[in-house]
């Protein structure tokens, strides 16, 4: 399981906690916020863009591909009527050749943990807890 803990600072401040690791999380100016760290919605395109790479390293590996280079850049269509991204276009960069990466994102779509649960609409519990 993992847990993580979000608390609220001031204005629009959140501190995040995850085991040891810390981060902020804020909104820029224009959403009334200080821009004292990632937008909550950044952090969710970064948590796919993170996962994704990983996988495909971790795909490489069982693959015995070796990697010298991996970018993974995640961008999004928004639906803002709805609040929801109605697209995410996750692009892989790497100096492998396209043959290796198409077989390396066939893998990773397996193992990536993020890309899996938003495909596949994760229910979601709200629970008071006093």
């Amino acid at each position: 399981m993992i847990e993580a803990k979000a608390e609220w600072k001031k204005n629009y401040q959140i501190g995040i906690q995850v085991r040891q690791f810390e981060l902020s999380a804020d909104e820029p100016p224009k959403y009334s916020g200080q821009d004292t760290g990632m937008m909550p919605t950044e952090l969710f395109i970064s948590s796919l863009a993170s996962c994704f790479c990983l996988a495909l390293v971790y795909a490489a590996n069982k693959k015995r591909i070796k990697i010298n280079d991996m970018r993974v850049d995640v961008s999004s269509e928004a639906d803002t009527k709805n609040l929801i991204y109605k697209k995410l276009i996750v692009k892989v960069k790497s100096s492998n050749s396209e043959t290796e990466l198409e077989s390396l994102i066939g893998l990773a779509k397996k193992y990536c943990y993020v890309s899996n649960t938003i495909s596949q609409a994760c229910s979601i519990e709200y629970e008071i807890d006093k």
